[in-house]
């Protein structure tokens, strides 16, 4: 390969920025570990997830209609 054909490439998203991305999205929406587990399995493979994405996504599998807090029977966010 040549110098050229590494430039067009897209390069995969540093480990740790992604997982920082879903540690904050985690932390913002009081994810268990068991959520968490699942939210990773459910975007692990798709690169280049921004902040806002990861949080809709987890918002859309862990919909706070169906899942209340084990206080005061509130949404969780």
């Amino acid at each position: 390969m040549s110098d050229k054909d590494f430039k067009d490439k897209p390069k995969k998203e540093n480990r740790e920025s992604a997982q920082k991305k879903v540690e904050n999205v985690v932390s913002a929406l009081n994810l268990t570990k068991d959520e968490r587990r699942q939210l990773h399995d459910g975007i692990t493979g798709q690169d280049y997830l921004d902040y806002q994405e990861i949080l809709k996504i987890a918002k859309n599998m862990f919909d706070p209609v169906n899942i209340q807090s084990k206080q005061k029977e509130q949404s969780r966010w």
